[in-house]
This record gives structure tokens, C-alpha cells and sequence, in this order.
């Protein structure tokens, strides 16, 4: 019998106090935790990168294992300037009651979201406009992972579809996969697609190659943080005193905009590469942006999920440190 590797064992077990941890929301009890969970990350400062609106769920689930978050939101979500296309598009998946009559039915097969930012300006849109979301014509609707399903669900809407893995190449696969099992194909399928103005090609693109027809409409910008932050000024200190041990980025966006305003800033990107400094993402794409801009990454999620980010933190922590009874 082969002799099991003592780091493996301790790493499982707080991996799956973790899970038991998760409360019916996907949030993470504070109280009451086991010996497992408490103080695994103990005096860590990790840096959360994620918007004002979000950070929160990232910083819980850390605080909760012993670290010290830090948040400082390198981007800021702007609703467009201009709605009028966005308003078109979205106005489409509620025909008027002649239209009804007239069975014209549904402009469009799906409905996609690739991020929770999209769900929550989309529906507070159509809302404001005066619409009832429960009164959208049958759309079949797709979301890029759980979180953005869960998001749908708070506004009244079932996701019919989500990946297994949680990436836009993914979603044209599940979409082409979706359509062969129902002896269908997306050839000249109306697809209703609203997203960040600087999201990724790759999802258009591969639906176009199947066939579809992709309304693309912008539903907010990502916008960096300035130069001159007060918080940000605070951040460049703990870099220049080597006071950071984690910097997690949660999307590409994120990545992007810390690096400008770090350069925005006048500071070397050596700063990064502190042997301390570790750099920990959501997953692939996320690495691959980071590597792009010259970061090494240390940690990736193996699932794309906040939780799967937190995983890989605890997981990459615990190997960093000895074993107890070590010498």
C-alpha cells in the first residue's frame, strides 16, 4: 500500500471543512466555524481587487479564515452614456400585445450573461423602464457560472444553461452541444449577447463560426482607478514596504486596470515579483492576462468560483507551511 502524503491529507481536510462551511446563500459562516477552518490564513494581507459592490463576498470568506483583506477596487463599472441601444435590444424580448397577437414570437433563441455586472444593469434597466421581467418573451437563457445565475435568480429569471466550466469559450460549446442534442443547430439563431464593451471576441466569434446571429450590445464600461487615489496611494505603500502576501484578481478587467494604475503611478513592476508576494486568480483567462502583463502567477482556481479562488488560497498557504511536528 502506497504511503499517503501527509500535506495532501491536511490540505483535503480544509478544503472540506471549507464546503461544510457554506451556508444555503454560498456565503461562508463567520460563527461557529470548526478547528479546520479557523485562522488557516491567520495575519495574511491579501489585497481584494474586485469592485466596491462585490469585494465584500471575497473579504468575508478571507477574514473568516484569519486573514487580513485589503479591498481596493481597481475597476469601476460605468452604465453606458448612451442606453438607446441597449434599451433597443433589451425592449425586443417584450413584444407588444399587437405583436403578440400577431405571433411574431421571440426575436431571439438565448440570452446570455457573462457576468453578475450585466444581470444587475440589464434587469435594474428594464425595471426602471417599467418592465415585467416575469412577461419576457421565451427566450432560453444562458449564464456564464453559477454566480451569474444566481444573480438571475434574484430578479425572477431560471438560467436553462450553465457551463460546466465557467469560461465564454465554454458557453459557445454548451450552446452548440444544447442545440445537436435537440436535433437543432444555431444556424440563423437570434442571440441577445449584453456584456462589458471591452469583454473578450472569442464568444462572438465561435457563435458566428456555428451560425447564430449575435446582437452584441455594450452594457457597461469598466473604468480604472485614478492615479491620484487616496486608498490607492495607502496600497503603494504596502507594495513598497513588502507588506502584501496575496493580490487575487477575480476577472481579466481586473488584471488590466491594477497594472495601469500601477504604471499610472510611476511604479517599477518589479515590485510584483517580492519572493513574499504571491499572486493568486480565478482562473485560466485571468492567468493568462496576468502573464501577458508580466506577472508571475502562483495560484489559480481549479474551479472559477470565488469559493474555487479561496480554495486555491488555502491550499497554495498550507504547502508554504511546515507540517506540524516539523522540525
Amino acid at each position: 500500500m502506497s504511503e499517503k502524503d501527509p500535506l495532501l491529507e491536511q490540505q483535503q481536510l480544509y478544503i472540506d471543512s471549507l464546503k461544510k462551511g457554506d451556508d444555503a446563500d454560498g456565503g461562508l459562516h463567520t460563527t461557529g466555524q470548526t478547528n479546520a477552518q479557523r485562522g488557516i490564513l491567520q495575519g495574511k494581507r491579501i489585497l481584494v481587487t474586485r469592485t466596491r459592490e462585490q469585494a465584500g463576498v471575497l473579504s468575508e470568506r478571507l477574514l473568516a479564515l484569519g486573514a487580513r483583506p485589503v479591498e481596493f477596487p481597481t475597476i469601476h463599472i460605468v452604465p453606458p452614456r448612451n442606453w438607446d441601444s441597449l434599451d433597443r435590444a433589451l425592449g425586443r424580448l417584450f413584444p407588444t400585445s399587437t405583436e403578440k397577437d400577431g405571433h411574431r414570437g421571440c426575436p431571439y433563441a438565448w440570452l446570455i450573461f457573462t457576468s453578475v455586472n450585466g444581470v444587475h444593469i440589464c434587469c435594474e434597466r428594464l425595471l426602471k423602464r417599467g418592465y415585467d421581467l416575469q412577461t419576457m418573451c421565451p427566450v432560453r437563457v444562458a449564464a456564464i457560472g453559477p454566480a451569474t445565475a444566481a444573480a438571475l435568480e434574484r430578479y425572477g429569471i431560471h438560467a436553462d444553461l450553465v457551463p460546466d466550466i465557467y469560461v465564454a469559450e465554454s458557453v459557445a460549446d454548451a450552446l452548440i452541444h444544447d442545440s445537436q442534442q435537440r436535433g437543432e443547430t444555431l444556424q440563423g439563431k437570434g442571440i441577445l449577447l449584453p456584456r462589458a464593451a471591452e469583454a473578450r471576441n472569442v464568444l462572438v466569434t465561435e457563435l458566428q463560426q456555428a451560425g447564430a446571429v449575435v446582437d452584441e450590445v455594450a452594457a457597461y464600461t469598466t473604468v480604472s482607478v485614478a492615479s491620484d487615489d487616496q486608498q490607492g496611494q495607502e496600497i503603494v505603500k504596502l507594495l513598497r514596504r513588502g507588506e502584501l502576501d496575496i493580490i487575487t484578481f477575480t476577472s481579466s478587467s481586473t488584471v488590466r486596470n491594477f497594472m495601469q494604475w500601477l504604471r499610472s503611478c510611476a511604479i517599477d513592476d518589479a515590485i510584483l515579483h517580492h519572493l513574499r508576494l504571491k499572486i493568486a486568480c480565478i482562473g485560466p483567462i485571468t492567468s493568462q492576462t496576468a502573464r501577458e502583463l508580466g506577472l508571475d502567477v502562483d495560484i489559480e482556481a481549479k474551479e472559477y468560483t470565488i469559493d474555487g479562488l479561496v480554495e486555491a488560497i488555502v491550499g497554495a498557504s498550507l504547502a508554504d507551511a511546515p507540517l506540524q511536528g516539523e522540525e
